[in-house]
Parts: structure tokens; C-alpha cells; sequence
């Protein structure tokens, strides 16, 4: 197995406010790490101090054998181009159409030709189902298209790992499984992801790996089911109980 992100005992303060404390993790190609946790937890966190969106108060972060702490601001420029990022919300450019939104960043940044960009993606925009959205403008489209939107332009930069952040929590409920099939025929593909929800059947369905983190710690990790029907922490147990019965 070939390593694309790990972490030694890696922790950030806001303050005098400590939310991750001393994380150690490895992150293996084409692996689906789904890390799931009560709010407040760290999850958030420690997906920004992955891709150097937060900078880490201490350890360390390494991206395919770089560690991240060590470079320049235009090295991690590089390396964000590589890590695709979904948050809660999509921002998605209101004053551009679906097709400029995918392609401003291969275009302006990978400097490859509005012709190239635009044939890349409708093709992404096939993939996540929204072929026929390429002219339509973010605004007129629901939640869970403009989250579809949102997955086809961090693909459209060809990363080598997904990085979601509660990519469903900002939807109505039956928006939810239209975002999650997308993501789950990512999974199907080889693509390296890093998934923090509250989504626990998908959790089941689609993760290699299930990390339970609480605050600021990652508190045990496993197979989907090692973690769900056989946790060994009191603190996952309690806190599965509570999801699951919910």
C-alpha cells in the first residue's frame, strides 16, 4: 500500500482552546476513511489541517512524502491543487454558469485550453448526473445539484484525494442520498477519500475505514463493521447508542 496523507501527533489551538490533541493517522491510496464524532469533536479541523486550509500548531502533516509544515506558500498551492475539497456549503460562483464553474480552475490554474476545459466538464457533469445543467446558472438549481456541482469542480482539477466535510448536512433530507450515490460511485472508482458525516448507513456501505474521533482525539478506528457492531471504546459505544437509536 502506497501512503497519501498521514499525520504524527498533530494538534491545533485556537487560543487557549485545544481541538486536536495529538492525532496520529495514515491515509492509504484509494482508501475511504470515513470519520464520524459528536459536533464539536475536531472532525472539521483536522480535514483543513490536512490540506493546510488551518495550519497545524504542532506535528506533522505529509502528503504523498511531503511534509506539509515545511513548505512555502506557493509549494502548498501545489499540493491543494492535488487534494479536492467539499464543504458544508458549496460555494459555487453565483455570477458564473455551471460549466465556467468547473472550468475556471483548470483553465487558470493548470493553464490548459477553454476547448480542453469545457470537454472535461460535461463530462464531469455527465458523471454526477447533470448533463443537461452545463448553461444553468448555481442559484436556480437545489442544494443537493449545486453539491453535485460542487463534487464535479474539485474533480475537474484530477486530485489525488477527496477530501468532503459534512457534504450533506446543509441539504433537505431528500436531497441527502443524490449527493451520497455520487460519492459512493466516487468510492467505486479507486479515489482516495476522506469523509467526516453523520450519515452512519452510508458510513456502513461505502468506508474501508471508520474513525471515531472526540474531542480533539481519535478515539478508535476500523472496519465499518468492527467499529459499528463491535466497538471497544466506552466512549463509541455511548455514542452509537445514541446515533443509532435516534
Amino acid at each position: 500500500m502506497t501512503t497519501i496523507l498521514e499525520t504524527q501527533q498533530l494538534t491545533k489551538s485556537f487560543g487557549n482552546n485545544q481541538i486536536l490533541k495529538g492525532i496520529d493517522s495514515k491515509i492509504e491510496k484509494g482508501e475511504v476513511i470515513v470519520v464520524i464524532g459528536p459536533s464539536g469533536s475536531g472532525k472539521s479541523t483536522y480535514l483543513r489541517c490536512l490540506n493546510s486550509l488551518e495550519t497545524s500548531t504542532s506535528g506533522t502533516v505529509s502528503f504523498e512524502g511531503q511534509v506539509v509544515n515545511q513548505l512555502s506558500e506557493e509549494q502548498l498551492d501545489k499540493i491543494r491543487e492535488k487534494m479536492g475539497m467539499v464543504f458544508q456549503s458549496f460555494n459555487l460562483f453565483a455570477n458564473y454558469s455551471v460549466l465556467q464553474n468547473l472550468n475556471l480552475a483548470p483553465m487558470y490554474v493548470q493553464g490548459i485550453s477553454e476547448t480542453e476545459a469545457t470537454q472535461k466538464s460535461r463530462a464531469l457533469l455527465a458523471q454526477v448526473g447533470l448533463a443537461d445543467k452545463a448553461d444553468a446558472q448555481p442559484t436556480s438549481l437545489s442544494g443537493g445539484q449545486q453539491q453535485r456541482v460542487a463534487i464535479a469542480r474539485a474533480l475537474a482539477m484530477n486530485p489525488d484525494v477527496m477530501l468532503f466535510d459534512e457534504p450533506t448536512s446543509a441539504l433537505d433530507p431528500e436531497m441527502v442520498g443524490e449527493v451520497l450515490n455520487v460519492i459512493k460511485d466516487l468510492a467505486q472508482t479507486g479515489m482516495t477519500m476522506v469523509i467526516v458525516t453523520h450519515e452512519m448507513g452510508f458510513a456502513k456501505n461505502v468506508a474501508d475505514q471508520v474513525w471515531f474521533m472526540d474531542q480533539g482525539q481519535l478515539i478508535e478506528k476500523g472496519t465499518p463493521e468492527q467499529v459499528f457492531d463491535h466497538p471497544q471504546e466506552a466512549r463509541t459505544k455511548d455514542f452509537l447508542s445514541k446515533i443509532l437509536a435516534s
